[in-house]
């Protein structure tokens, strides 16, 4: 549904130009969620304007349901107007002038008869749960209701496909979790082909069919929630997408297959790992795991076995419906995110072991 390939972008900077895409290139299929996500700065936004047609890349190609938009060697730029888009923006955007129903029915061709034009603006309102409120103003409307005009006023053209920027951001918690399942639920009934930027790691996990991890311009990975969660091939990756323990460690053997098992060594012990086979013995590495990964055992069944050993509970903050936990061994700290019915107390010591599946090593 969408490809974009090699898409390259600059913009003039105080100290000279500065690249903001450095060759970006990826494949959407029909219907599906695709997420930008990375941290502020690492181009997301522009690659998103950049298929809408608000930004004209330097090089690359843009192409549409088999059409092309953009193409730098062809000298191809569709206006945003023809591409057939529908794009929610991060400020929402909407007109304080006009009433709801007028802001949504704003993208309408003025071809359309009065009749049609209000047929397809109650619709859509009525889908999202904005019916009673089409006769008032815009700035009389609370977060949650304005992100539903904005998102409106992008589906009522009915377009080909959906760009939403940071669309919940402003707003607070509670509501932007209720609007994450709301906009999930409204995605899988209309099967519209959506291109999602956020930098909220929770976000992305919940809302996505593939993420695109996105750093300094470039696009690091590309997968799955759950594979680039759980399997990152970066440690940047693996960094970004929720928290992460990193252990320094030295690899003592090394695995002969692609995810085969890896022996390090580190200050907490010896742990059975995966990673690719280009480990030597010897080899400076990271060992990473999640803190839910951690499981608290009792100290007599570690007996000095691999991915087990004991640290001393330095910190604890309860978080309602789990415990961030800081354990010490040493030089080195770990954390742990535990049940609320077994939370550690601060100043004892605890055992604990990792399962080699959830342990991976990064090189140093």
């Amino acid at each position: 549904m969408i490809r974009v390939e090699g898409l390259q972008k600059s913009f003039a900077g105080a100290k000279g130009e500065v690249r903001a895409l450095r060759g970006v290139s990826f494949e959407i299929d029909k219907g599906q969620l695709f997420t930008l996500l990375g941290p502020s700065g690492c181009g997301k936004t522009t690659t998103l304007r950049c298929i809408a047609g608000l930004e004209q890349p330097l090089a690359g190609e843009i192409s549409i349901h088999d059409r092309l938009v953009f193409s730098s060697a062809r000298g191809i730029f569709i206006a945003p107007e023809q591409r057939r888009i529908g794009m929610v923006f991060q400020s929402y955007a909407i007109w304080p002038h006009m009433t709801v129903a007028q802001n949504v029915a704003y993208p309408l061709p003025h071809a359309l008869s009065r009749s049609e034009t209000s047929a397809r603006v109650d619709k859509i309102l009525t889908r999202l749960g904005l019916g009673e409120l089409a006769d008032r103003l815009a700035p009389n409307l609370s977060g949650g209701q304005q992100q539903r005009v904005a998102l409106a006023r992008a589906l009522v053209a009915e377009p080909q496909v959906l760009l939403l920027d940071e669309p919940l951001s402003n707003l607070d918690a509670k509501l932007r979790e209720q609007m994450r399942f709301e906009l999930k639920t409204l995605h899988e009934s209309l099967n519209i082909t959506t291109v999602y930027v956020t930098h909220d790691q929770e976000e992305a996990l919940a809302l996505s069919d593939r993420i695109g991890l996105m750093h300094e311009g470039a696009l690091l990975e590309v997968g799955a929630p759950l594979e680039l969660y759980t399997r990152p091939a970066h440690r940047i990756t693996a960094d970004f997408l929720g928290s992460a323990n990193f252990i320094p460690a030295t690899v003592e053997r090394g695995g002969d297959q692609p995810w085969g098992e890896t022996l390090v060594t580190s200050a907490l012990g010896k742990f059975m790992a995966q990673r690719s086979p280009q480990w030597q013995p010897g080899m400076a590495a990271e060992l990473f795991f999640r803190p839910e990964s951690i499981e608290l055992v009792d100290s007599g069944s570690i007996n000095g076995a691999a991915n087990c050993g004991s640290a001393l509970v330095e910190r604890v903050t309860f978080l309602g419906n789990s415990a961030d936990v800081i354990l010490r061994s040493g030089e080195v700290r770990i954390r742990l995110r535990a049940h609320p019915a077994r939370i550690p107390s601060v100043g004892t010591k605890v055992s604990f072991s990792v399962p080699p599946q959830s342990c991976i090593v990064f090189p140093a």
